[in-house]
């Protein structure tokens, strides 16, 4: 018996080291960068991400939800698409993980995405536009250099690439996202406790890191309300359902997010008369306004640091004037049905809509040290893999061997 307990210990323990074997070899090559320390948004004029809006575009949107992986519940594209269509989505997107499901493909609106990531962080990038799948990825994610490589190589691999689920982000520090750059939207999820996204898109934004919403439920499956099905969503002013103009208006930030409460979610006709957004805009002294479709309980206006700038009780309408301290202004509004609103932010500029490019530069000592560092750590787990490989097969032996051969 202790045999076998041995045996099957030194089994696991094998497994164990190749893993970590293939997990170190993945760090191997990936450069250490120097970050440039965070700057907050300057200049003397102020980005408007609604310029030119027809409130007649507003377009209901999710970009991000799966089918293959369904952890509550089998169901078909068909039942999954019918889902969104009874919600009046006008654009239902298709995420699968590690995969390009082209399921309706005709239909208004599709956009070939998929969600990059398979790692034990939760680190994972919406592809939208993309034309293949990359499987590269680390298993698990120990420092934001990594991180970064990550993104570095895939901003080629699709036409936007989506920050998902920040708030979810394990292992690495969360202040990583007053460094990391070079993607193009940070995703708003239904999470509203310890992983919402919006600390996070707070933390880019005081960093003088640009980067527009998309609000997506994420969901895995079609009929349990009170999960994150449905419960945030996208609109998006684009005056068609083609893959350019959706691309183009998100880009530019024509969009904010809605996001439900699972109480309102769970009614009869959950998105019937939601609160939307009738006008918002800024005018030429600065001041951004906002009008909607009914009085919110509350209307905030957050700027650097995430602090509240103004607030406005119990009203449609709402503005607030820029100072010369304030670096970017993005509105919240929040209704006593539990409903909720997040617009994109005003920043200021240098009279260009601002952008997110990461300029790589590499700290090449600490790159070659700790490349070093993984290949001395990857031959001592194949030291220790070889070790007890030569155990098992010196007490290995098939059960016929142990047969006297004048009895065989």
């Amino acid at each position: 018996m202790m045999k076998l307990i041995g045996r099957v210990f030194r089994y696991l323990l094998g497994l164990v080291l190749l893993v970590l074997l293939l997990d170190v070899l993945s760090y191997v090559g990936v450069p250490v960068y120097r970050f440039a320390p965070g700057s907050s948004f300057a200049g003397d004029s102020i980005y408007n991400p609604y310029r030119g809006v027809d409130p007649a575009n507003w377009r209901k949107a999710n970009f991000h939800a799966h089918q293959r992986e369904r952890k509550y519940e089998a169901y078909t594209t068909d039942q999954f698409f019918d889902a969104y269509r009874k919600q009046h989505y006008d654009i239902i997107g298709l995420s699968d993980h590690c995969y390009l499901n082209y399921a309706q493909s005709d239909r208004a609106g599709f956009i070939p995405t998929y969600e990059f990531g398979w790692g034990l962080n939760k680190a994972h990038f919406l592809m939208m536009g993309a034309s293949y799948v990359s499987l590269r990825d680390f298993p698990l994610t120990l420092i934001p250099s990594q991180l970064q490589h990550t993104l570095r190589r895939l901003h080629s691999q699709a036409r936007l690439v989506v920050l998902n689920h920040p708030g979810q982000l394990r292992v690495v520090d969360h202040r990583v996202y007053e460094r990391l750059r070079g993607y193009d939207l940070l995703e708003i999820n239904p999470d509203n406790g310890a992983e919402n996204s919006l600390p996070c898109w707070d933390q880019a934004l005081s960093s003088g890191i640009y980067a527009n919403l998309i609000a997506d439920d994420d969901a895995h499956t079609v009929s349990l309300r009170g999960s994150f099905f449905q419960r945030c969503f996208t609109m998006i002013n684009t005056p068609a359902l083609e893959e350019d103009q959706i691309l183009s208006s998100l880009r530019k930030g024509q969009s904010y997010a809605v996001r439900v409460t699972p109480e309102l979610n769970q009614r009869p006709d959950p998105h019937a008369g939601l609160p939307t957004i009738r006008e918002i805009g800024l005018k030429e002294d600065g001041t951004v306004y906002v009008s909607l479709s009914e009085p919110a309980h509350e209307i905030h206006f957050v700027g650097q640091n995430g602090e509240i700038r103004s607030e406005s009780q119990h009203v449609a309408e709402a503005s607030y004037r820029f100072t010369p301290t304030d670096t970017y202004i993005r509105v919240e509004a929040r209704f006593d049905s539990g409903a909720e609103i997040f617009t994109n932010p005003f920043v200021r500029t240098s009279g260009m809509q601002p952008t997110n490019v990461f300029v790589p530069d590499i700290h090449w000592p600490f790159t070659i040290l700790l490349n070093l560092l993984w290949v001395q750590v990857a031959v001592a787990l194949c030291f220790l893999i070889s070790i007890l490989w030569n155990l098992w097969l010196r007490n290995w032996r098939p059960g016929w061997a142990s047969i006297p051969l004048w009895r065989r």
